[in-house]
């Protein structure tokens, strides 16, 4: 009882915070999509192996195409494991790097969330409160993720039939390759 107190207090703490700072996001809202964006940067759960895969392969594919691409990867453990070595375009973050209300910190973090990516794709099917408050407190142009009620931190949300991150990063591509920077607005 005691513990589920405390967490709930800290829960609470952390959506307050996380909407205070919200509110102080002066980013240039700006529509991208693959064709005009030259920076991209991508947000994930990199617990699981498998979707740590996916999403380096789907980011290698961007990088291919001459894109400025850096895939920031949050793994829900104590320690990382040796399939989570930062590389030049891949880096992590793990619990250790959350502060006692759950906001993400510390350098990598914060170069990342400085950069102005002219598009942030969050690929977090699940509710990840840590990749979400990097979501909303980045500065990226145009901002994707996955839709969610009552949630107002993307300038596009993608509502996924199944709620799986391939099913999700295939939506992604669809629709950043259809939108048509001329007429959005």
């Amino acid at each position: 009882m005691p513990i589920q107190f405390i967490e709930d207090i800290k829960q609470k703490v952390g959506e307050y915070v996380f909407k205070r700072d919200l509110k102080h996001n002066n980013r240039i809202r700006e529509v991208h999509n693959f064709n005009t964006a030259k920076s991209i940067g991508i947000l994930y759960d990199a617990t699981d192996i498998d979707d740590m895969m996916m999403v380096s392969e789907f980011a290698n594919e961007l990088f291919q195409s001459k894109k400025d691409v850096k895939a920031l990867g949050f793994v829900n453990k104590n320690e990382l494991t040796h399939h989570h070595m930062p590389m030049l375009q891949f880096d992590f973050f793990f619990l250790k790097d959350l502060n006692w209300y759950y906001k993400p910190q510390n350098y990598i973090i914060k170069n990342f969330l400085e950069k102005d990516y002219d598009i942030l794709i969050n690929l977090c099917t699940s509710n990840c409160v840590p990749v979400k408050y990097l979501a909303g407190g980045s500065r990226a142009k145009f901002k994707v993720g996955k839709y969610e009620q009552d949630l107002s931190i993307y300038d596009m949300m993608i509502d996924v039939k199944k709620d799986t991150l391939s099913a999700l990063i295939n939506e992604v591509k669809h629709y950043l390759n259809l939108i048509n920077k001329k007429h959005a607005s």
